[in-house]
């Protein structure tokens, strides 16, 4: 098995990588774009899938701060954009306990299982990666 698994509905889709996540959920170019271009990608997408939701898509730079990212949809880049359409609950997203892809975001790992159903700790996830990307943009 890989590091990640997407459940969607009654399909199933397994990946190494959250490149190998974003090729195939954002857009099959995503990974050769330019940042400007990944971001206008992210943002249709996110808008397409939030249409019927009563959710503001909030599109920010590093140095920006959301200090509430309840109802809203974060858009910096592919991990945000993921982490967002878990909150959403747009799919299930599972990840190898070990891979610390996303894992490594939070406090404290389940300790039993294979792997870690993380759209129960999206929010968790999403408040230390942006604390994360503001460190190492700030120095």
């Amino acid at each position: 098995m890989k590091n990640l698994i997407v459940i969607e509905g009654e399909r199933n889709y397994q990946y190494n990588n959250v490149q190998e996540l974003a090729k195939d959920f954002i857009h099959p170019n995503y990974n050769e774009m330019s940042k400007a271009e990944q971001i206008k990608e992210i943002e249709k997408r996110a808008i397409a899938n939030m249409v019927k939701e009563n959710v503001q898509i909030v599109t920010m730079n590093k140095e920006q701060t959301i200090p509430i990212i309840k109802n809203k949809f974060v858009i910096n880049d592919e991990y945000t954009y993921i982490l967002s359409m878990l909150m959403y609950d747009k799919f299930v997203l599972l990840e190898e306990i070990n891979a610390n892809i996303f894992g490594k975001y939070m406090k404290q790992k389940p300790k039993k299982g294979n792997y870690i159903i993380l759209n129960k700790f999206a929010n968790e996830i999403m408040q230390k990666y942006l604390k994360d990307k503001r460190k190492k943009f700030n120095g």
